[in-house]
């Protein structure tokens, strides 16, 4: 066309308006184009061919149609609407009544999908998990398959109410969902990275925090979850390598090993609890309780290792000091101070060794090393020899004992 009327190819924007006007064939060829882009996954292209289609035929509704599908496909909500509101509100063009009637049942089952959203965000506030994931999947079967941020978004807070709810598989597989649509999506990453911290696989969960790292470094608390993933990592490690080959019975004949549930294996205590490695301090109470009158001693099926061990999981996570050092994988370090020369080194905490390897950019750069570093080793162990000293002294002299 551009050659019949004497321009070059590809048409110069000044020259755009010498071309003669298209008519209702050229839109349904440019329409039949973006259909077969977006079914070969090409929505990049398909939305320019869509745009051009809008831009030569401004008043057909079919074109606002199809711009809006492709604006959704792209994530990008908000435009994709006012397409669809401009292609409802006009009805003339090529196919004017079928683009009509296309963008107004796509804009009503958009407004479903907003009210499933709405009463699921209700039932979560109110701790209703399993009726807002009931709720989120309602929307996700009214919401079109065009609209891949909403169903994203909905994939996403499903996983939310199944990770409060307890259901961590599920979970996981909604945010597999959400970021097979975007894998770029941060708050899907750290939904995941979240659910795999507490059911367990921890080195799944530093490699989906790694990602959200390269994605969004400014995500909130990233480092806080970077340290306990790491933590959690360190302490299934060592739960595997002290895991006792056999079973001892005591005196009575009871099995020990077989003592502790399944429910309460492992050392976190999280699990223990049963609740988020973000729950507050309500939360834990109310799960506190729960579990305490579960597997009370007096009770059918308790057992007083079990209750011992919830006690001592409440007692750390409801202390805010101890929660943090619990977090920060304090108890990891234990048992490793010692008078040789190879503890005289200068221990780093878990999480010095977590953030200097994600956020080194907060830390001083010393190419030769840490200048103080003897300075801080010679009064940690002045500070060592006056503690044997005052030791020393209060305990009484051993030969007089004999």
């Amino acid at each position: 066309m551009a050659r019949s009327v004497g321009l070059d190819w590809p048409v110069p924007a000044a020259a755009l308006r010498q071309l003669p006007a298209e008519g209702p064939d050229a839109l349904r060829l440019r329409l039949t184009l973006v259909r077969a882009l977006l079914r070969c996954r090409r929505e990049q292209q398909a939305m320019l061919e869509a745009e051009a289609a809008v831009r030569y035929h401004p008043s057909a509704s079919a074109a606002r149609l199809w711009a809006g599908r492709c604006q959704l496909r792209l994530g990008n909500r908000e435009a994709g609407l006012r397409q669809l509101r401009s292609a409802r509100a006009a009805s003339t063009g090529a196919d004017g009544v079928w683009g009509h009637l296309g963008a107004a049942t796509r804009l009503q089952a958009l407004d479903r999908v907003d009210k499933c959203k709405a009463s699921a965000e209700d039932a979560y506030a109110y701790g209703d998990f399993k009726a807002a994931a009931a709720r989120y999947g309602e929307a996700l079967v009214q919401c079109p398959s065009d609209d891949k941020w909403s169903r994203a978004t909905l994939l996403a807070g499903r996983a939310a109410c199944h990770r409060r709810a307890r259901e961590l598989r599920q979970a996981v597989e909604d945010c597999d969902a959400a970021l097979a649509l975007f894998p770029r999506y941060a708050r899907a990453l750290f939904r995941r990275s979240a659910c795999l911290v507490e059911a367990g696989r921890a080195p799944e969960a530093i490699k989906t925090l790694e990602t959200l790292l390269r994605v969004d470094r400014s995500w909130p608390n990233l480092c806080d979850w970077l340290v306990r993933a790491h933590a959690q990592a360190k302490r299934c490690e060592k739960d595997f390598k002290f895991k006792p080959s056999g079973r001892r019975r005591d005196r009575d004949g009871d099995d020990e090993a077989g003592a502790a549930s399944p429910e309460l294996a492992g050392s976190d205590l999280y699990a223990v609890l049963g609740v988020s490695s973000d729950a507050t301090e309500q939360q834990l109470k109310r799960a506190y309780r729960l579990m305490s009158l579960k597997y009370h001693p007096d009770k059918q099926g308790g057992s007083t290792r079990d209750f011992q061990k919830i006690a001592t999981a409440y007692e750390t996570l409801s202390d805010p000091g101890k929660r943090r050092l619990y977090d920060e994988g304090a108890d990891l370090k234990k048992g490793n101070e010692d008078d040789s020369e190879d503890s005289e080194r200068e221990e780093k905490s878990l999480r010095e060794e977590v953030e200097r390897k994600y956020f080194p950019e907060r830390f001083k750069y010393w190419p030769f090393g840490d200048p103080f570093i003897e300075k801080r080793k010679l009064i940690a162990r002045r500070r060592r020899e006056a503690e044997q000293q005052q030791k020393q002294r209060r305990s009484p002299d051993g030969d007089d004992e004999w």
